[in-house]
This record gives structure tokens, sequence and C-alpha cells, in this order.
């Protein structure tokens, strides 16, 4: 009867063994799942189109101009390397969009 006592404790030990090795592969598949679903977030950013940023672009600029800044917007324009918003760089939009938001602030 030891016998069966050993085999049924080996048995038991190799349960316990195989729960954490499941355990494990829970963890391990819910650490992949959330890092998939953040490079998924990732590439799921929309690309910016320079067009719609540029026309995002000259309606705060406008904005600001009829709010009584324009030789600030001027001197933002000269900043940026340009006399009129089809003259600076599209990389430069974003810079420009919220140097101008910040005026009159």
């Amino acid at each position: 009867m030891s016998a069966m006592n050993d085999l049924d404790l080996q048995l038991k030990e190799a349960e316990n063994q195989l729960d954490q090795a499941k355990d494990i592969i829970q963890s391990i598949r819910k650490l992949l799942s959330s890092n998939q679903d953040g490079e998924q977030r990732n590439d799921e950013q929309p690309k910016r189109d320079p067009v719609e940023d540029k026309v995002t672009v000259r309606k705060m600029l406008a904005k600001k101009s009829t709010e009584g800044y324009t030789a600030q917007v001027k001197e933002l324009l000269h900043k940026f390397g340009a006399e009129k918003l089809s003259d600076v760089d599209p990389k430069d939009y974003e810079d420009l969009y919220y140097s101008a938001e910040g005026l009159g602030q």
C-alpha cells in the first residue's frame, strides 16, 4: 500500500505542477494580448493629412486675426520662415497651430 501512497503523492505533485504551468501560460497570454493591443493602437493612429492640417491651421490663424492678433499672426508666419501659410513647411503645421492657439492667453 505504501507504493500506492507514493504514486498518489507523485500524481498530486504532477497535478500541482500542471496547474502552475497553466497559470503561467495564462499570464503570458494576457501579457501578449495586452502588448498586441498596444501595438494595434499605435498602428491605428490616423495618418495626418497635410491638406487637412493646412485647413485647420488656416482656420486658427483666421480666428486669431479676427480677434485682433493680426500682427502676431504675421510674426508667427515669419518665425516659420514664411510670408503666408502656403509658404510654411507642412511638417511645421502642428507647431504653428499651437503657437497661434496660444496668442492672447
